[in-house]
């Protein structure tokens, strides 16, 4: 009918028209036809023949619409390589950023700032283990994730870390949601858990918009699949460098601390000394030193054993942490040898920490074997700067000195150094 209508309207009209249509054939087939109609008209204008001409085109549409689809799946493929190039230099500069972090809690800065763009259009956590209580925490948080994913969770809450590799579910109704979803995700998700050398270490989980599920089946499996494959190259990254962080921040540590008590080491308190001398002598400003040494260690040691020494130094170093400023430093200075440096604390202000410090070491109780002593005393030599000295050498000479004439005088009490 609507052939014969463009031909009516054709004569009636005088205009020729150009048309497409398709002829269902008997067995079923289908074939495109366009055709072009011109009209004849006699010495009185009127219209007294169509000439129409009519081609088979199917051929060429379908090459056509093969050509279409070839461009149409090219300006894909160009897309997907240009977000492909997009993530990877985000992730190349992240990783660049983590090798220079110093600590975990760096890294949690420069996580923020990358990990939703590694992610675009997403929403999810970040977890991190605290090695503390072995919970793991949420360190970063993007989108509408943080509203439906508990801050702390354990490791049997997810069947990511549970199983030791991805977890994705599909269908947000899943009977294998994991358990940190306080609520139900807005479209499928992925947990992937951050490991190295076969210990977790955290945990990424991603959720994907609802628009996901409106997706065909093919369409929504193959970006799945996609963004599962980006997820464990992302794990990867995170994996090698927090493994190689916490490496570096064990490694500091033992630089820096003594192995029995946890306290500073002589070398790295007499650079933190030198540097804060300076900061004073610029700024005008004090820095005291405190020396303390363990009264009668050597005799202790025979009394009890080498065991019963090393939990007195132990309790010694717990004491000094617990009953010193945030700012302060506390070493192992050598031996049964401690040492506090208090940045811009008068010689007053010093020698009445000492003090303190001297009197409860008096209440410290020894716990060996089960048996509680409770016969430890220390004696005590405070310095300050400038009054005793203008170099890191001259304070911890006076210091010394200080501490051995409160030895001589008798053991157990604080003798401030001699002015120079």
């Amino acid at each position: 009918e609507r052939v014969r209508e463009i031909f009516r309207e054709t004569v009636s009209s005088g205009v020729g028209q150009r048309t497409r249509y398709r002829f269902a054939l008997a067995g079923g087939s289908i074939r495109y036809i366009e055709s072009q109609g011109n009209v004849v008209r006699d010495d009185a204008g009127k219209v007294v023949q169509v000439v129409v001409i009519s081609r088979d085109i199917t051929e060429r549409l379908e090459a056509e619409q093969a050509l279409h689809e070839s461009n149409r799946q090219l300006q894909a493929t160009v897309r997907e390589l240009e977000r492909h190039n997009s993530e990877n230099a985000i992730l190349g500069s992240m990783g660049d950023m983590l090798q220079m972090c110093k600590s975990v809690q760096e890294s949690n800065g420069v996580l923020a700032q990358f990990i939703d763009k590694l992610f675009p259009n997403t929403s999810g956590n970040f977890y991190l283990l605290n090695f503390a209580n072995n919970l793991l925490e949420a360190v970063v948080t993007w989108g509408e994730a943080g509203l439906a994913g508990d801050p702390v969770i354990g490791k049997d809450d997810c069947w990511a870390l549970r199983r030791g590799q991805l977890h994705m579910v599909e269908d947000a109704r899943s009977k294998l949601s994991c358990q940190h979803l306080v609520g139900p995700p807005r479209g499928p998700y992925i947990c992937t858990p951050i490991m190295a050398q076969g210990n977790v270490l955290g945990m990424l989980h991603v959720q994907f918009g609802k628009e996901e599920q409106e997706q065909s089946a093919a369409i929504r499996q193959g970006r799945l699949e996609s963004r599962k494959g980006w997820a464990l190259t992302v794990t990867e990254h995170l994996s090698l460098a927090l493994a190689n962080l916490k490496l570096r921040e064990t490694l500091r540590t033992q630089a820096v601390r003594d192995s029995l008590t946890g306290l500073y080491n002589r070398r790295y308190m007499e650079q933190v000394l030198d540097r804060e001398v300076l900061r004073a002598s610029r700024n005008r400003r004090t820095v005291g030193i405190i020396m303390l040494d363990l009264d009668h260690f050597k005799r202790f040691n025979d009394a009890y054993g080498h065991e019963a020494g090393d939990q007195l130094l132990r309790v010694m170093g717990d004491f000094l942490v617990a009953n010193v400023r945030a700012e302060d430093i506390a070493c192992r200075y050598g031996g049964e040898e401690f040492v506090v440096m208090l940045p811009e604390a008068s010689l007053l202000m010093t020698r009445n920490r000492a003090e303190q410090l001297c009197k409860g070491v008096q209440s410290l109780g020894v716990n060996v074997r089960g048996e509680l002593l409770r016969t430890v005393t220390a004696s005590v030599g405070v310095a300050a700067f400038p009054e005793h000295g203008e170099s890191v050498a001259d304070l911890l000479r006076a210091a010394d000195m200080a501490l051995y004439a409160a030895k001589r005088e008798g053991r157990d009490r604080v003798v401030v150094a001699e002015k120079r």
